[in-house]
């Protein structure tokens, strides 16, 4: 092996990354109505459940939204809970065969009758059958001014942790807020706040390996990160001083390795960071300020413990001439140190925000808040669901072309080279050796053997979303005397 190539494959072992990321396929999920997902789950057998809010036009009030689909992606429910008042769902979790929901309800009666309808928010808890999407049951409360359910989590005591914030007490402020729900009825057991205002918590989730739940959110304008017990008892917190307002946590995912990942906006940015089980941060990624200014909405784990980011983008460089100024659905790629591996943005001429990260096996699931289904249609939502299907880097379909088919030339006739690479695929960089001490960079180049001998002619592909380092047959070419 030549030096070039024993350089590339010590970089190859440190990036860690074997498999490429091909869009699949992609599908709308709704109807004729405004449909606007906000949060999304599945189950080990690959049946994905998205929730949001639905409503009839822009200027309608709303009701939650609910679908169930077949692993290959076909509606098997739709779910739209709700009342007289705006309701909105906001987070799920699924528990065997039920599947519970969180969110904001405008619709209960604890509200004073000359509050504005638009205004009025309540706590709302329920639980749905997952196979036939038939409601088990909601409850709803809170006080005369803004309540909200955020986020709920299950834990192995057939309770709820539902976390969110509460106004009512207006002396106070906005403050942070964890019920302990039984999980069979709704029924509350324990109430407790959390603090200080102005403050919130946005996503709970469980750690694995651990007794405990991580949990984000924001207080004093600065976003933070703990770790709560069942009950809901504060184990740690770490508050994130150098991010202030507007920054926000709005992704969370406790990975199987002991870390706990977070994302959001750290000011008007794209943020990641990872902290260890004792609230310690480990290390941070920060896009750059005069870069697309967006948000992480969602965070997972990869084969070889690769950190995918979803959120949305935006600003005058978007991929789409005609969008400058919306947003387009973002995905980046990152080592499991932090450093970028890859970008890449879905979009087109409508606003699209990605809600929902979820792997199906070797498939990454995108699921986004995606306007107009077609264009020539009345402004309107719906949930766009993208697949990326894993290939390993050994499967990758490439191959070297030569104009020279018998691989015979003479001494001093340049002779091209290039790659036969599917439109799915992406080449970032190509590297050649010839054999004979040149190198080459480029999908296509041309070389000129000056002396006869047997060359053996090699490349290395970096593909631009995954298999950075994609090691290619070799062609051995015979050059005989001019």
């Amino acid at each position: 092996m030549k030096p070039f190539f024993r350089t590339w494959a010590l970089i190859g072992l440190c990036v860690a990354q074997g498999y490429f990321l091909r869009k699949e396929r992609h599908s709308f999920v709704g109807t004729a109505a405004h449909e606007i997902p906000t949060c999304a789950v599945s189950d080990p057998d690959g049946h994905l459940f998205i929730g949001g809010y639905q409503s009839t036009s822009e200027e309608a009030l709303s009701d939650g939204w609910i679908v169930g689909l077949s692993p290959s992606g076909e509606m098997l429910w739709s779910l739209s809970p709700g009342g007289m008042g705006p309701d909105r769902i906001e987070d799920l979790a699924l528990a065997d065969s039920v599947l519970y929901f969180c969110g904001v309800s405008g619709s209960s009666l604890t509200h004073p009758e000359d509050l504005p309808v638009n205004h009025r928010a309540d706590f709302w808890v329920g639980a749905v059958d997952k196979a036939t999407g038939r409601l088990l049951w909601q409850s709803r409360w809170g006080s005369p001014h803004a309540d909200a359910a955020l986020t709920l989590c299950l834990t192995p005591y057939r309770t709820l942790l539902v976390g969110g914030y509460t106004w009512e007490e207006p002396e106070v402020g906005l403050q942070a807020v964890i019920y302990v729900v039984q999980a069979r009825t709704g029924e509350i057991l324990q109430r407790r706040l959390w603090g200080a205002a102005p403050s919130l918590i946005r996503r709970i989730r469980s750690v694995p390996g651990s007794t405990y739940y991580a949990c984000v959110g924001e207080q004093g304008f600065r976003p933070f990160v703990s770790a709560i017990d069942y009950l809901g008892q504060i184990y740690w917190r770490t508050v994130f001083q150098f991010h202030r307002f507007p920054s926000q946590l709005l992704a969370l995912y406790p990975t199987a390795a002991g870390q706990i990942l977070v994302g959001g906006r750290y000011g008007d940015r794209w943020g990641v960071s990872a902290l260890d089980l004792n609230g310690r941060v480990i290390w941070e990624k920060a896009w750059p300020e005069d870069q697309l200014k967006g948000a992480v909405y969602s965070l997972s784990e990869g084969p070889e413990g690769v950190i995918y980011a979803l959120g949305c983008q935006f600003g005058v460089e978007l991929i789409s001439p005609e969008q400058r100024g919306g947003e387009d659905m973002w995905i980046a790629a990152l080592q499991p140190g932090g450093k970028l591996l890859w970008e890449r943005a879905f979009g087109g001429p409508q606003d699209e925000c990605g809600v929902a990260l979820l792997w199906q096996g070797q498939k990454l699931l995108l699921v986004a808040a995606k306007e107009n289904r077609f264009v020539e249609l009345l402004r309107r939502g719906d949930a766009w669901l993208i697949w990326l299907q894993s290939i390993s880097c050994e499967e990758v379909p490439v191959e070297i072309k030569t104009d020279v088919p018998s691989l015979r030339e003479k001494a001093g006739r340049p002779i091209r080279f290039w790659l036969h690479l599917p439109p799915s695929y992406t080449e970032e960089e190509v590297r050649w050796d010839f054999g004979d001490g040149a190198t080459a960079v480029g999908k296509e180049v041309s070389h000129i053997f000056a002396e006869p001998g047997i060359f053996t002619v090699q490349a290395v592909l970096s593909l631009r979303y995954g298999c950075r380092q994609v090691y290619l047959p070799p062609v051995v070419l015979r050059i005989s005397r001019p």
